[in-house]
């Protein structure tokens, strides 16, 4: 929905929003809209999750199929962090590992005051990064924080996320989106060839060292993805869901 100048987009993809191709097929149309209406984007969840991460029981079995998964996921994540309108985050519940990436690659993060998780789960689980999403966490994660939430995977709750760099301040519940809603007004407000310059700055160094080496990142994702210890502990974790 669009309102006062920013186009809200509401993540609803399962319980916990885990991240496939409908998932991704639906923030890359959200973000082609907001570009032909000349708009700001808000991306929220809902329920309990803004996003869960990859939908681990959805997702490819074939090292092909999932390798083209993997380009399509980083294709929108780009997109989103490189998008020249403001972008806004109403994290209104969990962000973990490919939800946080999301979060994180908006401009603004606004996160809901409460009892959840956020952060990156990737070495936990023993998969390397993927490409985009690193330069992203680089991005976002003061340098003094990252051995503690990129080497040891911590999840932490929205307090200690803002000092991470996850979230940028916080709201009350039900407030986040009609406080993300008008900053993402507020921003879209200001004069947008110079908001997308300075933005592009910011970013192109990031976005230039994920393009750098990427096949061999790829295959570094995709070789730790299908290694045997991988395959189990992503097995258990579906057990434990069951």
């Amino acid at each position: 929905m669009t309102a006062s100048g920013a186009l809200v987009l509401e993540l609803d993809h399962g319980p916990a929003n885990a991240i496939g191709p409908a998932f991704l097929d639906f923030v890359a149309s959200g973000l082609e809209r907001a570009m032909q209406e000349n708009a700001a984007l808000v991306l929220t969840g809902s329920g309990r999750f803004f996003s869960a991460g990859l939908d681990l029981g959805g997702l490819p079995e074939d090292r092909a199929a999932m390798g083209d998964f993997v380009d399509r996921f980083e294709a929108v994540l780009r997109d989103l962090f490189l998008f020249p309108a403001p972008t806004v985050a109403a994290v209104n519940g969990h962000a973990v590992a490919g939800g946080a990436l999301f979060a994180a690659a908006c401009d603004f993060r606004i996160g809901a005051e409460g009892r959840y998780r956020v952060g990156v789960s990737e070495v936990s689980l023993g998969v390397t990064f993927p490409a985009m999403g690193f330069e992203i966490l680089r991005s976002a994660i003061p340098r003094r924080r990252r051995p503690r939430i990129l080497l040891q995977g911590a999840l932490t709750g929205p307090a200690e996320a803002v000092e991470n760099g996850f979230l940028h301040e916080l709201a009350p519940a039900d407030e986040i989106l009609a406080r993300a809603t008008a900053l993402a007004a507020e921003l879209g407000a200001l004069p947008r060839s110079a908001y997308a310059h300075t933005k592009r700055e910011l970013r192109a160094a990031a976005a230039a060292r994920a393009s750098a080496g990427r096949e061999a990142k790829r295959r570094g994702f995709l070789d730790s993805w299908f290694s045997p210890g991988v395959i189990r502990r992503r097995a258990a974790i579906l057990a434990a869901k069951r």
